[in-house]
């Protein structure tokens, strides 16, 4: 019976609209909101001035900025931003091979980070650079952002999940995570996964990087998992895959609040 409530569920919202790529609207918010729960009083106090200055409600909706301006001439300017392609032969992810002049996610989330962490750079340049920030560093912890070059992230991997045909990238983006009726809510979840007491390390760069390929390793043993063009998948992909989808929802809001904690920590010294 599990299994069949699971079934239906999915096949409801693989049939349903849906608004938005990259871990879907509902993804990045879900991410947004849980990291404010992990904010410290100060950050909150730096993110709000931020938001504030580019008419931005919450942490939560700035995530999906990115998204949203997706039809404009500067979204477009952005499009390679939302992703790093590699060669599956490769074991992992490297700046100069696989992000050149850092047109990249990786890239483009070290280049925001600099912005804000810069003490001499106006609230305005900071707030911009929030704006951008916090979405690329979700799509980074989405595990087909950091797939292959030769089929986009999985773009062009067509397979039928519960029967429905879909491309293999959009499954993880949308599909799999709105069939995922039961996440706690933020508060609860910060409850459960308590921000690490480590903060990241001192080289931005480094923790970036490991987080990348730690994205990288995912999407090669669970979202390719040996999949070839066609196959049929269902309640097992689907039951292997939610728990690694859970833990990079929360790995993202904990290293998004890490770095927002660390930056407003620092412009009080």
């Amino acid at each position: 019976m599990r299994k069949l409530a699971s079934a239906i569920i999915i096949i409801a919202l693989i049939i349903a609209p849906m608004r938005a790529l990259t871990w879907g609207f509902q993804g990045h918010e879900y991410i947004g909101a849980l990291a404010w729960e992990y904010l410290t009083p100060e950050a909150r106090v730096w993110v709000s001035e931020r938001l504030e200055l580019v008419n931005e409600p919450s942490l939560s909706e700035i995530t999906t900025w990115a998204d949203r301006v997706r039809g404009t001439d500067e979204g477009f300017a952005l499009g390679p931003l939302h992703f790093a392609n590699i060669d599956p032969d490769s074991t992992t992810f490297e700046m100069e091979r696989d992000c050149p002049n850092r047109r990249c996610v990786v890239g483009a989330l070290l280049d925001d980070l600099a912005v804000m962490a810069d003490s001499n750079a106006s609230k305005q340049a900071q707030a911009e650079a929030m704006r951008t920030f916090t979405h690329w560093i979700t799509d980074m912890h989405q595990p087909l952002h950091m797939g292959f070059a030769r089929d986009r992230g999985g773009n062009d991997i067509r397979i039928r999940f519960f029967g429905s045909e879909q491309n293999l990238h959009r499954l993880w983006d949308t599909v799999m995570i709105r069939g995922m009726d039961q996440m706690p809510e933020p508060h609860q979840q910060a409850q459960r996964h308590p921000l690490p007491a480590l903060a990241i390390q001192a080289d931005w760069e480094a923790s970036v990087i490991e987080w990348a390929n730690q994205a990288f390793a995912l999407a090669k043993e669970h979202a390719y998992s040996d999949l070839a063009e066609g196959d049929q998948i269902g309640e097992s992909y689907f039951q292997q895959a939610r728990p690694v989808i859970e833990k990079q929802l929360v790995l993202s809001a904990q290293r998004m609040a890490l770095i927002l904690n660390a930056i407003a920590a620092a412009e009080l010294q």
